[in-house]
């Protein structure tokens, strides 16, 4: 994931909660190190069942919830309504813009041939590939369902009551899911955002639950007053996220179940409420450390409204693109010992980190070179796509 942002447009100032944005950032940060790690260090260094490797894999299944929750908690912050409870309709075009773009990014980084004109000759498995859906496609269809109920309600709360029943649901219904043949009815490319069977990393059962989740919390942030959020919200944060992880467990280690056969790490709601207990936990811890950074308060938000950027930046240096490859292609793959992958993945993040902020910079000074980068990036990919 969203990982975001990945899937949100920057806050509104007056009402920015800047925890949030250190929450994100931290996140950022666990997930680079992660995805580096995992492509360049040798298997044989990364025993996941191992201590302290599968801690650190625990670890790293959160980050796509946590993008996606905060995600969600921000879109109550972004989105405004006025005296009636509707949606500027500028507003509204401009989230769902956003998540087409999302799903329309995450295509393009696998886009299954060197031109266009070559699409004719791709084989049956490079469409497959092609079509299997990672966070951005989630955060994205997510993003645009979110704006859609947010648009038929009147008010905040009915539209996180709507969001947190609906979160429920599809937890719910998410190990049933996994044992439907989704292909047998439904085309490749729509297949792929609802099983795993061929090959995607998220689809939106059940990790859509999260965003609506945090359409839960940040209703709840934007209804405590702001000079009482730092001091109220790791309360909540910590009773509603132990919660969470006690009836995670119970569920988990409960003999009995209603469910059929399925896979306990990718759509169990036990798992999911565990994950969304550690999350809650973690977003309490760092409201208190949040208090020791609060001069940094500009840098991370600054770099949190970049998080679309860093999450495809890290993933283009990386993996490359399917016109030119990136740190780990080829031999590179998977082969260094775990002193070389943590100083790759130290550079990775920094570079990231510094061209982000570097790269905001310029676009809030300058109008003329914001627009000269949008216009630069869309010739590069015409270019890319059609010679």
């Amino acid at each position: 994931m969203s990982t975001a942002e990945i899937a949100n447009p920057s806050a509104v100032k007056p009402q920015r909660f800047y925890i949030l944005d250190l929450v994100r950032l931290v996140a950022m940060i666990m997930m680079m190190q992660g995805h580096t790690l995992d492509a360049m260090v040798s298997a044989q260094y990364l025993n996941l069942a191992d201590f302290p490797w599968n801690i650190w894999h625990f670890l790293r299944g959160l980050t796509a919830p946590t993008f996606l929750m905060i995600s969600g908690a921000v879109q109550v912050f972004a989105t405004k309504r006025d005296a009636y409870g509707s949606i500027a309709f500028d507003v509204f075009r401009k989230r769902i813009e956003w998540g087409l773009m999302l799903i329309a990014i995450a295509y393009l980084l696998v886009f299954p041939a060197n031109r266009i004109f070559d699409l004719p000759f791709v084989p049956a498995d490079g469409w497959r590939a092609f079509f299997q859906t990672n966070i951005l496609h989630v955060s994205g269809v997510t993003l645009i369902a979110t704006m859609l109920l947010m648009k038929a309600t009147t008010n905040n709360r009915t539209f996180a009551i709507a969001s947190l029943m609906i979160a429920a649901g599809i937890l719910a219904f998410a190990p049933i899911a996994d044992t439907i043949n989704w292909f047998a009815f439904m085309p490749e490319w729509l297949g792929a955002y609802f099983s795993f069977k061929h090959g995607s990393l998220f689809t939106l059962l059940p990790f859509a639950a999260y965003m609506f989740v945090g359409v839960g919390v940040g209703t709840l942030l934007a209804e405590i007053p702001a000079n009482e959020r730092e001091r109220r919200f790791p309360v909540y944060a910590f009773g509603v996220g132990a919660l969470c992880l006690l009836f995670g467990f119970i569920g988990t280690y409960f003999p009995m179940t209603l469910y059929p056969q399925h896979d306990y790490y990718l759509t169990s709601p036990h798992f999911a409420l565990i994950r969304i207990g550690c999350v809650l936990v973690f977003m309490g811890v760092l409201t208190y450390l949040y208090r020791f950074t609060r001069r940094f308060e500009e840098y991370y938000s600054r770099l949190g409204k970049k998080s679309l950027y860093i999450y495809t930046a890290h993933l283009i240096l990386l993996f490359g693109t399917p016109w030119f490859g990136g740190l780990a292609r080829g031999v590179t793959y998977r082969s260094m010992t775990l002193a070389e992958g943590a100083l790759v993945a130290l550079a990775v993040v920094a570079f990231t980190l510094v061209s982000a902020y570097i790269l905001d910079y310029y676009q809030r000074h300058s109008h003329p070179i914001r627009k000269g980068i949008r216009f630069s990036l869309g010739a590069i990919l015409l270019y890319a796509l059609l010679v």
